[in-house]
């Protein structure tokens, strides 16, 4: 009954402790991430989601064909974008709080003046300028503006990440001009570096080379190494996580077997080849060729040799036999040839229908009647492209399409552009069935002679034999040496190169390897151990490698041990430079003046005249800015010992002169001037970087790609 009664006399404690975990259930239930997909990424407070992630760098990629005129976005160039939108997004986190701390906003006058005003954003000056003339369209600015709600969606969008991207810019130079602004050279310092500049010392020097003593007289010990790492630990900062792996390499080349067997299917495809007819021949090249089919017709120079000599006489249906071009068979057939330009140009009026987009009520009808009067009302004069495109144009943005190299356009429209005279004009349908084209053609190169050529190619390749024989090889490597001693010494023993490789977590190559993300991820997975070996063996541009962890650096400092073979040679001149300073401050003690020094140190006396404070080199002693430091800052007397690049240096500075060509007030004048011009030079500042390494950037993308 005690237990009871203790039990009922607190029950509020249970009460309240049941309360809090409902609260806290709930809170995590409202605060989790619903979609179960992690985070891309994290910058202090403001997350980057993977839908987001995935949205922006969609929309770099549009960007990107678009400009580059390609249909697909290479590998390498994907990566490439995927690190732009992220770092992008560091940036602008970054600094949307320090303007957000500050104040910091663009106005909706200051945005307008940036658009139709005064100072024209260069952004929007880039967007907006025509390419013909050169000169900044404000109309068309002033059109967009006014018709914001009318445009589709796609341009609405860019619009407003142009403007995002204004507004953006505009905010980072007012944080760039407070910072700025905070910076100047006092009055005091200005005048003490222009007098050492105006002024130069005559003296004479004992130096001490660190050649001169041996490496059994400067022995090194753990405390020496500690010593140095202690006092450059800050230039040891790694600000981003890094692995450092080693790996193998296995090399998979053709054997003879190979070579035979790929010449024997050559032979085979070339007998097929004489007897193919030229209606179904595209069919045969893209069957047999490794290269598809390629219609265009192509100047001699363009092409590769024999070809280039090949086709000058060959005749129309001639054929080219098997032979050894580099690292592939070739055979070829004379498709035919002709005099075409080597670039066009043209204008393109481009009336859409309802299936370009949902704001066109017009049908595919209606939309080919317009074109037609188009065409008419052009063909008779009666207004010109320009007055075409303001009146009947659904796209006035895309309308000279610049120079084009002849076959990089679609077929269709390239074949037109070339029968068609220039200053000329005729309709064709758009190959999507969007619309239709009202062209004028502007301007073709002088005509060349060109030809059409069907090639087939086979590379010479290793066989699926020879790759798995390699494979294997690989794989026993890699299964039977587990740890990374054994991985060294099996390496030692088969001669095999063992290299090395210092990789960051979005790296997608190594030294000498490309296409080595797999490994990357590998090193970077939370269960991959230090000195392990890969349980994987990694096909890499024809290659198989097998890879080891060997270190890992960790965000902050490199430890001692890490950074140990780097500066062992600066440690060992530290040492030999002490022996040196020992040695000289010894004679300084019993010396009387720069000759009894040099007596005690058995060394020779070097006469320098005018030593200045901007002098790059010490003459005949090279680069030793310490001792010229110390021979400025001196007005007269000993000087020393100091320890300089090279060596351990005694001076003697006998007098000051004026410099010759510079005085006091020229020095003062010239070193403002060479402040000023650093302190506006603010693309040198690392503001960014200062940031980023007092920030919480959690980077998780290794988990997506």
């Amino acid at each position: 009954m005690a237990i009871i009664g203790s039990i009922r006399k607190n029950s509020w404690i249970a009460v309240l402790l049941v309360g809090v975990a409902i609260l806290a259930f709930i809170f995590q239930d409202l605060t989790k991430n619903r979609s179960g997909i992690p985070d891309v990424g994290k910058v202090n407070k403001t997350t980057m989601t993977s839908q987001r992630f995935n949205e922006l760098v969609t929309e770099a990629e549009d960007n990107y064909k678009m400009q580059a005129q390609v249909a697909q976005v290479p590998t390498e160039v994907e990566a490439q974008l995927r690190d732009q939108v992220w770092q992008q997004f560091v940036e602008e986190s970054l600094m949307e709080e320090q303007t957000a701390k500050l104040g910091l906003t663009v106005t909706p006058a200051e945005l307008n003046d940036m658009y139709v005003g005064q100072f024209i954003h260069p952004y929007i000056r880039q967007s907006f300028t025509d390419p013909q003339t050169g000169v900044y369209d404000i109309q068309q600015v002033n059109y967009w503006i006014e018709n914001f709600s009318n445009i589709d969606t796609v341009r609405r969008h860019q619009w407003v990440e142009l403007e995002k991207a204004v507004r953006t810019d505009r905010e980072q130079q007012k944080y760039a001009t407070l910072l700025t602004a905070g910076f100047y050279m006092p009055k005091a310092i200005n005048e003490k570096v222009a007098s050492y500049a105006s002024e130069a010392s005559n003296v004479r020097v004992v130096a001490l080379p660190y050649m001169n003593v041996s490496d059994e007289e400067a022995p090194l010990v753990d405390a020496d190494y500690k010593a140095y790492y202690d006092e450059h630990k800050a230039e040891f900062r790694i600000r981003e996580e890094m692995r450092e792996v080693e790996f193998v390499t296995f090399t998979v080349n053709p054997t003879a077997e190979d070579l035979a067997q790929i010449e024997q299917d050559v032979q085979k495809v070339w007998e097929e080849f004489q007897t193919v007819p030229d209606d179904e021949l595209a069919f045969f090249v893209n069957a047999e060729s490794d290269r598809s089919y390629d219609s265009s017709y192509v100047k001699a120079s363009n092409l590769r040799a024999p070809l280039s000599e090949w086709v000058a006489t060959a005749a129309n249906g001639s054929m080219l036999p098997p032979q050894v071009v580099g690292n592939e068979w070739m055979m070829a057939k004379m498709m035919g040839s002709a005099v075409r330009p080597d670039s066009l140009r043209a204008s393109i009026i481009f009336i859409a229908n309802n299936l370009a987009s949902t704001t066109i009520t017009r049908n595919d009808d209606e939309a080919s009647s317009l074109a037609d009067s188009v065409l008419m009302l052009l063909q008779t004069k009666r207004i010109d492209v320009d007055a075409a495109v303001e009146q009947y144009a659904d796209d006035k943005q895309n309308v000279d399409m610049g120079w084009q190299l002849d076959g990089t356009i679609f077929s269709s429209l390239n074949d037109k552009i070339i029968e068609t005279p220039v200053d000329s004009y005729f309709k064709m349908k758009d190959p999507r069935g969007v619309g239709y084209m009202v062209v004028k053609v502007t301007g073709k190169t002088p005509a060349n002679k060109k030809y059409r050529v069907a090639m087939i190619t086979r590379e010479i390749v290793p066989s699926n034999n020879t790759n798995r024989a390699v494979y294997n090889e690989a794989n026993r490597f890699a299964g039977q040496n587990r740890s990374i001693e054994a991985f060294d010494a099996a390496a030692r023993e088969q001669n095999l190169q063992v290299r090395n490789a210092q990789v960051y977590m979005m790296d997608d190559r190594m030294a000498g390897v490309n296409n080595a993300r797999s490994i990357v991820q590998w090193a970077y997975n939370e269960d991959t151990k230090l000195g392990a070996v890969a349980d994987q063996v990694y096909e890499c541009d024809g290659m198989f490698v097998v890879v080891a962890l060997k270190d890992v650096y960790k965000k902050g400092y490199a430890t001692m041990e890490q950074v140990r073979p780097m500066i062992e040679q600066q440690v060992r001149l530290d040492k030999k430079a002490q022996v040196l300073m020992d040695r000289a401050a010894t004679a300084i003690k019993g010396g009387q003046d720069i000759q009894s020094i040099a007596t005690a140190l058995n060394a020779p006396v070097d006469t320098l005249d005018s030593i200045a404070f901007g002098d790059m080199n010490m003459q005949k002693f090279g680069m030793e800015p310490k001792v010229i430091s110390a021979i400025v800052a001196t007005p007269s007397g000993i000087v020393g010992p100091v320890k300089g690049s090279n060596g351990v240096y005694v001076v003697q500075v006998d007098g000051k002169v004026a410099h010759e060509a510079t005085g006091f007030e020229a020095a003062r004048i010239a070193q403002m001037f060479q402040y000023k011009t650093v302190r506006d030079n603010r693309r040198a500042w690392p503001v960014t970087q200062v940031l980023r390494d007092a920030a919480n950037i959690k980077d998780q993308r290794n988990k997506f790609f």
